[in-house]
């Protein structure tokens, strides 16, 4: 992950189902605003992809508990291996170039994040093996980031020097010619991408088979490589030389495992999606209108040459960005309010966050442009470039841990990407503290044992202002439905439900968290009934689910 202006340096709880209670808090709502909600229960609803509730594996980086532990005690779906360290990983000796993250060194990094034994370092692709398995433990996809900047670290041996810039003995060249199988010997002297395709086919069978690779990504945030990188990439590299090595990679990828998906360009955020950061030869592509386009426009034309679809998914990342100060992991209360809103860049027209985004992005206007807000906006590029592509958002983070706030804004950011054309996500951090309680407001069973569904319902608010956002959804097979609702004023309020089928469902279950309950859980509904509906009294800054009969 890399992040403009600023960028990071390289280096829960138990679970308590309640029953529910009908009655409630009356006195509370009075001091805060009043919404209606009308939830679209009369059709099948539109299908919320189960990969969008993912994680990146960053093993101990954060401190505390390893990502895969507190990932499992979340629910994740999904989980990344990726980061500016993989992008010089050697999956011959596990190596990898920290770059400008940490002294631009060679070493034993995400070794010694996931706690693999020393003994073991030199086994090939034991990090990849390691972060799949635990994925498979958990019943999570795997993505798998594999390298596209021509070189990777060849030693454990610390700071590279700039005289030492690949090609250098610091260094051994990346190769994504077909022809090495499983079982041939592994060339030290070379980081042999297809070999590595095969081991694993080899190991975990194809994507297509229950314990196969799920996804691979085409490197990470390559239009930083000449700053993030810059022992191994010397200057920005063009549109046209990306491309090239994107193209011939994803044909390999589909020799190797015709199942498995691939994920490109992995972009860091809006100026690499509108130019590559200013590549060189930007103005031999400025008429596709952003880069993003012209990436689908060439994959589509590869594949109808082809014959065969070599993208499966636009990834990119995003992060919000505020002029009050850096969101990035941030736990200052000051922040908060920015935290809030920043969720809304993602969705909603005529929003403009007050950051430098908007001045770099237009406001999406319905055309096939790259703009605000950011969701509808890639989606009518792929519908109109290359039709039938994925979205998938991987990497993204709203805040802290330890902030409600935060907590708060991953749910909101979790809901909006349930409404759209995302199919697979995975948020950059790990999911401790009010990260995980987000993430369990969709994945934790409530007392009937329902978590939240896979068809999501349009739900109308009115009243009250941007600051309660809603997402229903209902389960295939089912005919109840689940409805989130979080409030993120500082005050109180109350809504009312209704249901475009008429009558009062039953209510059986409510569920979620706040400052006064730190952990999901089953609480009072503080709900009662009424002649079309529900009236619900909510807390200041807080999390419920209800689940609807």
């Amino acid at each position: 992950m890399n992040r403009r202006p600023t960028r990071r340096a390289v280096l829960g709880a138990g679970l308590a189902a309640g029953g529910l209670a009908l009655g409630g808090l009356p006195a509370m709502a009075q001091s805060g605003a009043k919404w209606s909600l009308r939830v679209a229960d009369g059709g099948p609803g539109r299908p919320i992809s189960p990969l969008i509730y993912g994680s990146n594996e960053i093993g101990t980086m954060d401190g505390g508990a390893p990502s895969a532990e507190l990932d499992r005690a979340a629910g994740v779906t999904a989980r990344r291996l990726g980061g500016n360290l993989m992008t010089t990983y050697n999956w011959v000796n596990n190596a990898a170039n920290a770059g400008k993250d940490y002294q631009h060194a060679n070493g034993p990094f995400l070794l010694d994040a996931l706690g693999l034994p020393k003994t073991e370092w030199t086994k090939p692709a034991l990090l990849i093996e390691a972060m799949h398995e635990a994925s498979l433990a958990m019943g999570a996809k795997s993505l798998v980031t594999v390298p596209l900047a021509g070189s990777v670290a060849a030693d454990f041996d610390g700071p590279v020097p700039p005289e030492a810039a690949a090609p250098s003995p610091r260094f051994v060249p990346i190769q994504w010619t077909a022809g090495t199988k499983a079982g041939d010997p592994i060339v030290p002297a070379v980081a042999d991408i297809p070999q590595l395709l095969a081991r694993l086919v080899e190991t975990y069978g194809g994507a297509d088979s229950e314990r196969g690779i799920y996804a691979y990504a085409l490197d990470n945030e390559p239009g930083l490589w000449f700053e993030t990188h810059p022992r191994i990439v010397a200057g920005k590299p063009t549109i046209r030389a990306f491309l090239e090595r994107s193209l011939a990679a994803a044909r390999a990828i589909k020799r190797a495992d015709p199942a498995a998906l691939v994920f490109g360009p992995v972009s860091w955020g809006a100026t690499e999606m509108a130019s590559f950061q200013d590549a060189p030869d930007w103005n031999d592509y400025r008429h596709h209108g952003s880069f993003v386009a012209a990436y689908l426009d060439a994959f589509r034309q590869a594949s109808e040459q082809d014959g065969i679809r070599l993208l499966d998914a636009l990834d990119v990342h995003w992060y919000p960005y505020s002029n009050s100060g850096d969101l990035f992991r941030t736990e200052n209360p000051a922040l908060a309010a920015a935290l809030l809103e920043a969720p809304r860049t993602l969705t909603e027209p005529g929003f403009r966050e007050e950051s430098w985004v908007p001045r770099a992005l237009p406001a999406f206007s319905g055309e096939a442009q790259l703009g605000l807000p950011l969701l509808p906006s890639l989606e009518a590029i792929i519908a109109a470039t290359f039709p039938g592509t994925a979205l998938a958002i991987t990497e993204f983070n709203y805040g802290g841990a330890g902030q409600l706030a935060s907590g708060l804004a991953l749910a909101d950011v979790l809901g909006r990407f349930g409404r759209h054309d995302v199919v697979f996500a995975s948020h950059w951090g790990s999911l401790e503290g009010w990260l995980g309680e987000a993430y369990r407001l969709y994945r934790a069973a409530d007392a009937g044992g329902q978590r939240f569904g896979d068809q999501s319902l349009e739900v109308t608010i009115a009243g009250g202002g941007a600051d309660l956002v809603a997402y229903a959804a209902g389960a295939t097979g089912q005919t109840g439905l689940h409805l989130v609702v979080i409030n993120k004023s500082d005050a109180a309020a109350t809504i009312d439900v209704s249901f475009e089928t008429g009558g009062a469902r039953p209510l059986v279950a409510a569920f979620g968290f706040d400052d006064a309950h730190p952990q999901a859980i089953g609480l009072d509904a503080g709900a009662r009934q009424v002649d079309n509906g529900w009236q619900i009294d909510l807390p200041a800054r807080s999390a419920r689910r209800f689940a609807f009969a």
